[in-house]
């Protein structure tokens, strides 16, 4: 009979390096053409080979996408509709970019692993705004990790963290929080004042990333909230409310009221006080006159009459 070929693979396997002649091989299968593998429908939005990914939406990358609509833009810079697309697909750009330097292909990161598969969503953890937020809040705990602040790694926190306030949400037996386990990483260096958000906050995670961004110079990217944190997340900075920085603060204006004080030309007290002033005056006058002489004998020069 026959041998039938697998449908589910493609006929693109490497060969076995050996020989000049298997290495030529290679190096033309690393050439195979994006055309030659893959087949998508008339609009090109599905695939229709290799089988295994038949009927598959293909997806652009954003950076195609990006740089099409910037060229629409400048032929049309009027057009309101293209301006917004272009900056939604910026944004994608650099989340995506997020994304890959955090859990690409090196990191042992991801986000499946967060939980056990009995507690997460049947879609898992793998969107796009959820992986950038965790992204960005692992970048955040990196600087705290390397400057020994942080003493566990940076997914473990957040996954001990996750933990502690899935918990929360197991009041009886047989809860399973997998119907907020998608908020709760959302939200959980959240700082918002709403009623509805409160529960899904975690003030530890929260302060740790503030804390982060303090030692960075980057507060101003968590709003007006964050004006006066950087004296209480700082290692080296008193809170401006304590008793220590308030008698600073004290001592220091005494002393430039002092400063100022001094400075200040005499102020008139009475005819006794005018002579003495007078007198000191002529004794200043005097020295000033002496030194001069003195400085004139040592030059050699002669004295002024």
């Amino acid at each position: 009979m026959p041998v039938m070929n697998n449908p589910y693979e493609i006929n693109t396997a490497p060969p076995t390096i050996g020989t000049p002649q298997d290495a030529a091989t290679l190096r033309e299968l690393l050439k195979t053409p994006y055309d030659s593998v893959y087949k998508v429908t008339p609009d090109g939005k599905t695939f229709l080979e290799p089988l295994l990914l038949r009927g598959t939406p293909r997806q652009e990358p954003e950076s195609e996408k990006k740089r099409e609509v910037a060229y629409l833009s400048q032929l049309n810079p009027r057009d309101k509709a293209l301006r917004a697309s272009l900056k939604r697909y910026r944004d994608n750009s650099s989340k995506f970019k997020k994304i890959r330097e955090v859990f690409g292909e090196p990191s042992r990161y991801h986000p499946n692993q967060l939980l056990s598969k009995d507690y997460l969503p049947s879609s898992g953890l793998c969107q796009m705004e959820l992986m950038y937020r965790l992204a960005c809040k692992i970048s955040d705990l990196q600087h705290l990790y390397r400057m020994g602040a942080l003493a566990m790694d940076p997914f473990d926190f957040i996954r001990w963290r996750l933990i502690k306030k899935a918990a929360s949400f197991m009041r009886n037996p047989g809860d399973n929080p997998k119907k907020s386990i998608r908020t709760i990483v959302y939200k959980l260096c959240d700082d918002s004042v709403g009623v509805m958000s409160r529960p899904y906050q975690d003030s530890v995670m929260r302060h740790a990333v503030l804390m982060s961004a303090a030692q960075r110079n980057h507060l101003s990217a968590y709003g007006p909230r964050g004006r006066w944190r950087k004296y209480w997340l700082s290692d080296k900075r008193d809170s401006p409310y304590s008793t220590r920085a308030r008698s600073q603060r004290h001592a220091a204006a005494l002393a430039r009221a002092r400063a100022a004080a001094a400075s200040t030309g005499p102020v008139y007290t009475g005819v006794n006080a005018f002579r003495a002033q007078q007198q000191q005056r002529r004794r200043e006058a005097q020295m000033r006159q002496e030194a001069e002489e003195r400085q004139a004998r040592e030059e050699g020069r002669p004295e002024a009459e």
